[in-house]
């Protein structure tokens, strides 16, 4: 498919670059019969754009 949409068989035989694509182009999704997964990458350290971008006290 195109962009960040998958048909599920696709996916599996691709599952790096779905995952590659996730964490660099934001979230994906795979098609299925009986409806749709997402795939999303959450990365484990923030940048200090996005730290200091969020209101209140800096977590830890």
């Amino acid at each position: 498919m195109k962009g960040n949409t998958w048909h599920r068989t696709e996916a599996e035989a691709r599952i790096r670059e779905v995952l590659d694509s996730a964490k660099a182009s934001g979230p994906q999704v795979i098609f299925d019969i009986d409806g749709r997964f997402g795939i999303v990458f959450h990365p484990e350290k923030q940048s200090l754009e996005d730290l200091f971008s969020q209101a209140g006290p800096i977590k830890d």
